[in-house]
Parts: C-alpha cells; sequence; structure tokens
C-alpha cells in the first residue's frame, strides 16, 4: 500500500490536469468559433447574448407614455405587433379615423410656434483609379489594400450588471435588493451623478431594470462627443424649400464627415462610386424613371445601379429583444420595423463579414425603446437615451468599426417622435433615417435622411385600396381630417376652414369610425389635393397617404424636410403652404391652374412606387429607396 498510494494519487492528478486541460480547450473553441473577428475579444468581458438567444418573455413590461399598456413581461408586449410574434394595436392620432393616439409627455410634446414667412463641384482631370490613389494617399498614407486590419479592441464595456437604468433622474429611490445597494458587481451605479440613484421595482409588476442597461461602461471606450463642428444646430425661422435644397448642395460639396482613422477597401469603393455618380452620362429616358421627378435622374439611375452591385451592409447581432431585433409592422411606425425586417433578412445587400461592409447598421426600434424603458407621467427619456449610449459603448469595444469613422459609416432608422433628441447626443456622426425630420431639432442635410411615415393597416395587403379617382372624377378641392387637439397648427386650420365653412373645402376633425376607414380612404381618393398638416411634430402619414391614394399632397408643416429629399424633387408634385399662410389656404389653390394640377397629379402616380412595401422588395420601391438615401449620403460625405 506505501507504494500504490503514490502512484494512485499521481495517476489521479495527472487524470484531474488531462480533464481540466480539455474542458478549457472545448471552451476556447466554442468561443472561438463565436467570435466574429478571432480570438482577440475572447477574454474581453464585454460578451453579452445575441439577440437570437435572448428571452423577452423573462423581463417586465412597461407602461407607455399614455398608459395604453400595462403588460407584466416584454415579450410578447401587449399592444405591439411585429413579424415574429409581437402584437400591436393600432395607434395613431394621423391618420383621422378615431384610432386612439399616443400621447407624448407635455414636456416632450412643447413646439415653438413660429411664422414668418444644383451643381456638384469638379474633380481633376484625373483617372478614376489615379484620382482615388491620391486622395487616399495624400497624407503620406499607404493604400488601404496594403494596410492591415487593426485588431478588435480588447477593452470593451463589462456585460449586463443590472446597473441603474435612470442615470442622473432625480427623486428616485434604491431598489429593493438583498445585495449592496452602493455596489453591483463592484461598481457603483450613481456614481458621479448627483441625486441618482437605481429605481424602485414598480408596484404594479412592471420592473424595467432587467433590459435598461444591458451594457456598461466598465472599462474605457472611445465616447462618442455630444455633437461634431460640423452638426448643425436647430435654428430659429423658417427654412423654405429652395432653401434647404441649397443646403443640401453646399454640405454635399463640403464633406463634413469624420476622416476615419485607417482608410479600408470599402472606402475607396465608395469614392470610386462618388467620381462615378458625379460624372453621370446623361440619361433622361429610362421608361422606369420619370425625370422631372428628381433633382438629377442620371445621377439618381447611376447611384442606384452601383448600390445594387456592391453595397454590403453589416448589421450588429448584438442586443436584446425587444428593443433590438423586434420590427414593429403595424401603426404609424411601421417604417422602421418593415425596414429592419426586410433589411434583416436581405441576402444581396448584408454582409456577415463586418471587414466588407461599406455601411453598419444599428437594429434597434424607437417604437419599442419608447414602448419598453418609458416611465409613465415621468416626463423623462434619460434612461432611454443611456441604453443607446451604453448599446454603442458596447459596440464600440468590441469591434473597430465605430472607432474608426466616429459612427459616420453607421446609420439607424427611427420613426418615434422622440429619435431626434434620443439619437443626437451619442449618435451625432450616424446617418440618421428619421420621421421627425425636422430642421429646428438638427436634421443635417447631405447626413441624415428622412424617412417616409407609413401607416399600415393591413399586414398580409400592405398595397390593399392602392389608387384613387382620376383627376376628372375628384369633386372636392382640398381634404383633411385628424384629431383636433394633436399640436398648435390643426385647431388654427379647423377654426378657418373647419364646420363646412367652404364646400369646396372638406376639413375635418376626428371622422366618426368606420369599417376598414373606407370614410377617409374615400375622401382622399376622391379630393384634389390632399392638406398633410403638422400634429405635434413636423412629420404625418398623410404625405404617403396621399401618393398612396393618388391625391397631391399639400404640406402644412413649417422646416419639414420631405422623405427621399437627396434625390426626388418634391416641388414637381407637391405643394408647401407656410403655416402662416392658413387664411389665404384656398386662395393658393384655386390659383393653381387646371393644367398645372393634372400634371402633377399624374407625377403623384409615377412617384408611388417609391412609397410601396412589398414583402418581397422590388426595384425603386420604399425599401430600396431608404437604403439608397443612407448609401447616397454616405457616398457623398465620404471623407478618406
Amino acid at each position: 500500500m506505501g507504494r500504490e498510494l503514490p502512484w494512485l494519487c499521481h495517476f489521479e492528478s495527472r487524470r484531474f490536469l488531462w480533464l481540466m486541460g480539455l474542458t478549457f480547450a472545448l471552451i476556447v473553441t466554442f468561443q472561438y468559433l463565436e467570435l466574429p473577428y478571432g480570438i482577440s475579444s475572447l477574454f474581453s468581458s464585454s460578451k453579452i447574448p445575441a439577440s437570437s438567444q435572448t428571452d423577452p418573455s423573462s423581463s417586465k413590461s412597461a407602461d407607455n407614455s399614455n398608459g395604453r399598456h400595462s403588460g407584466d413581461n416584454l415579450g410578447p408586449v401587449r399592444g405591439v405587433e411585429s413579424y415574429n410574434g409581437y402584437n400591436e394595436t393600432e395607434k395613431t392620432g394621423d391618420s383621422g379615423i378615431g384610432n386612439t393616439t399616443l400621447a407624448m409627455a407635455p414636456s416632450f410634446r412643447q413646439k415653438n410656434d413660429t411664422s414668418g414667412n444644383e451643381s456638384g463641384s469638379t474633380d481633376d482631370e484625373l483617372g478614376e483609379e489615379e484620382e482615388v490613389d491620391q486622395i487616399l494617399d495624400k497624407n503620406g498614407e499607404s493604400n488601404s489594400s496594403s494596410r492591415a486590419m487593426p485588431p478588435t479592441s480588447s477593452k470593451s464595456p463589462a456585460a449586463f450588471t443590472g446597473l441603474n437604468p435612470y442615470p442622473g433622474k432625480e427623486n428616485a429611490s434604491a431598489p429593493a435588493s438583498t445585495s449592496s445597494p452602493e455596489v453591483i458587481n463592484g461598481l457603483n451605479p450613481s456614481q458621479g451623478r448627483e441625486n441618482a440613484s437605481a429605481p424602485s421595482v414598480r408596484e404594479d409588476g412592471n420592473d424595467k431594470r432587467n433590459l435598461t442597461r444591458p451594457y456598461t461602461d466598465a472599462s474605457p471606450v472611445k465616447s462618442v462627443p455630444d455633437f461634431t463642428e460640423n452638426t448643425e444646430l436647430p435654428v430659429s425661422g423658417v427654412i423654405s424649400i429652395s432653401e434647404m435644397s441649397e443646403r443640401l448642395r453646399k454640405n454635399q460639396a463640403s464633406h463634413p464627415s469624420k476622416r476615419p482613422k485607417w482608410p479600408s477597401e470599402p472606402d475607396r469603393e465608395l469614392l470610386r462610386s462618388k467620381i462615378e455618380i458625379k460624372n453621370a452620362p446623361i440619361d433622361e429616358k429610362d421608361p422606369l424613371l420619370y425625370a422631372p421627378l428628381y433633382r438629377n435622374v442620371s445621377m439618381f439611375k447611376r447611384s442606384y445601379e452601383l448600390m445594387e452591385k456592391m453595397l454590403k451592409v453589416y448589421v450588429y447581432k448584438e442586443g436584446q429583444r425587444p428593443i433590438m431585433h423586434t420590427p414593429v409592422l403595424r401603426g404609424i411606425y411601421a417604417s422602421e420595423g418593415w425596414f429592419m425586417k426586410l433589411l434583416e433578412s436581405n441576402r444581396n445587400f448584408v454582409t456577415k463579414d463586418a471587414r466588407k461592409a461599406h455601411l453598419f447598421y444599428l437594429p434597434f426600434s424607437s417604437r419599442m425603446l419608447e414602448e419598453t424603458l418609458y416611465v409613465k407621467d415621468s416626463h423623462s427619456h434619460r434612461n432611454l437615451v443611456q441604453f443607446l449610449k451604453d448599446y454603442i459603448d458596447f459596440i464600440a469595444g468590441k469591434y473597430p468599426f465605430w472607432n474608426r469613422t466616429s459612427g459616420s459609416d453607421h446609420f439607424l432608422v427611427a420613426c418615434h417622435d422622440w429619435a431626434p433628441t434620443e439619437t443626437r447626443k451619442y449618435m451625432a456622426n450616424c446617418i440618421r433615417a428619421m420621421c421627425n425630420s425636422d430642421v429646428k431639432e438638427g436634421f443635417v442635410f447631405g447626413k441624415d435622411a428622412s424617412l417616409p411615415e407609413t401607416f399600415v393597416r393591413d399586414l398580409r395587403k400592405p398595397l390593399k385600396d392602392l389608387g384613387g379617382k382620376p383627376a376628372s372624377r375628384r369633386p372636392t378641392l382640398a381634404f383633411f381630417a385628424g384629431k383636433p387637439d394633436h399640436g398648435y397648427l390643426r385647431p388654427i386650420l379647423l377654426s378657418y376652414w373647419g364646420d363646412n365653412k367652404d364646400p369646396d373645402m372638406k376639413i375635418f376633425g376626428k371622422l366618426p369610425r368606420s369599417k376598414g376607414n373606407k370614410n377617409y380612404i374615400q375622401l382622399m381618393k376622391t379630393s384634389k389635393y390632399c392638406i398633410c398638416a403638422k400634429g405635434y411634430e413636423v412629420n404625418s402619414p398623410r404625405v404617403v397617404e396621399s401618393i398612396f391614394y393618388e391625391c397631391v399632397p399639400v404640406i402644412i408643416s413649417d422646416n419639414f424636410v420631405p422623405p427621399f429629399f437627396e434625390v426626388l424633387n418634391w416641388e414637381s408634385f407637391a405643394v408647401f403652404v407656410l403655416e402662416k399662410d392658413i387664411p389665404n389656404l384656398k386662395k393658393i389653390l384655386t390659383s393653381i391652374p387646371e393644367k398645372r394640377y393634372r400634371q402633377m397629379q399624374m407625377r403623384v402616380k409615377k412617384v408611388q412606387k417609391h412609397f410601396l412595401w412589398h414583402s418581397k422588395p422590388e426595384k425603386y420601391d420604399m425599401f430600396h429607396m431608404i437604403l439608397h438615401s443612407v448609401w447616397f449620403n454616405r457616398v457623398f460625405q465620404i471623407s478618406v
């Protein structure tokens, strides 16, 4: 026994070491296979579950801003419909047919009531390759083809630790916890923030802590600046359509985007595309493109062709549902949801190799951000902004791409009214495609894109009721219907033209509810002009609805940047009326000659294909046009 015992102990120790080594090797192998950029980020503390691994049913839901929902958990969130099983109640105050509206908190809804009243730069005579090389190498740098991709940063934020989702929120109480309220995982959630602490669990069972802070800034990453030196601040007064066009032209020529820290092959491809687009041969006879609808139909056609041929988009897989990867497909926020659904399932544009990507998509839903995190009657959305900051910090820590360009090649698609405020601080450099495209709220021409606000009623038939009566069978001069208390402008419109003051002007408040909104739709189909009056914000689904029903849109919303402004000549098929000119509305419309009206109505029918959703995207449809706006702005802002 004296001889056998040491041998047995030695054998057992050796077998234990082999077992430990094999276990560690398996762990390393699985972790390595899961990482997109090698083992460099293996030991990062930033590892979080991908969206497909997240169980939203484990998190609690919150009431929205008007108490419409009080679900007990986030998945499925009651009242929200999406293609992965979430349901949404139809919600709008902007389509006029007795639908419920999401009332924004008063502090968010306050708007200033203000009233008051193309050519690109030429290229040097160089060949395309020589010019690209000269620009890339003008600072003595070698071409990107010979430049190695820097390693993925090993510094990244810590994984979800349940930190305070309401940083800076005053008079907040700490949650009941068996652990120390001051330190969670060794970090103080309210450190350095005055009068702030973690929120208490709501008495109605809606605990918002689980999804409010899935990422933390425990390790140093490059923080996103509040504003860049090129970010346009809100302006006073009214900016006319012609002034907007001039700002767009100047911004496209001035290249205000951030210079990347190192060039890449996608940069070179974008620069070559820019040269090709600016030098596009004149082509105004394409049967699919009616030239008067566009600023420059030849440039648009060439840009679209290049986008189809080469554009690659990387979609970040990280992020917890329902805020991330959860498209809302019904209601007035449908645009962001349909785009998300169609892009994430697209095989032509989406790439799994981020090093080949020209653009990076941040797949969050501004609607679900509000639905999930906003605390009813709090009059604050600091926690919503903090969630986005944590997400960006996580992305910047895990991947090298955000920090390479300070986010200039990243983009988001958001239709909620709060999106401009929520994204302008930490996503200031991103290309922001937003429905609320208000010049006074920081919309940057040539960088940001105006997202069409579409009201989708039938998911199976998004093109149901498409079309309208011909111009000769539209007896009504102008039509409008909408909730009268939705902003300051509508009461003014109704005071002048409501209550059948003029038989030619069918201006109503909320119409009686009818099955399928047939009364509302029929009035749009039989009116010459459809009034698109702003609500709380500048955007309204009536702009797209007018085009959908072949009614000439009359946009009454100062400082509103219409959709696809980069390429469409809106004045060729729409009428813009200043808010101060509402008393003269009929005079303005009747002064338009019949020939001019028929021309605009015909153009509305021709531009319609750009504002349609298809279950399977079609050439020049809404999905492709949104993606093209992002592509086009990135191409013209490329700076290497």
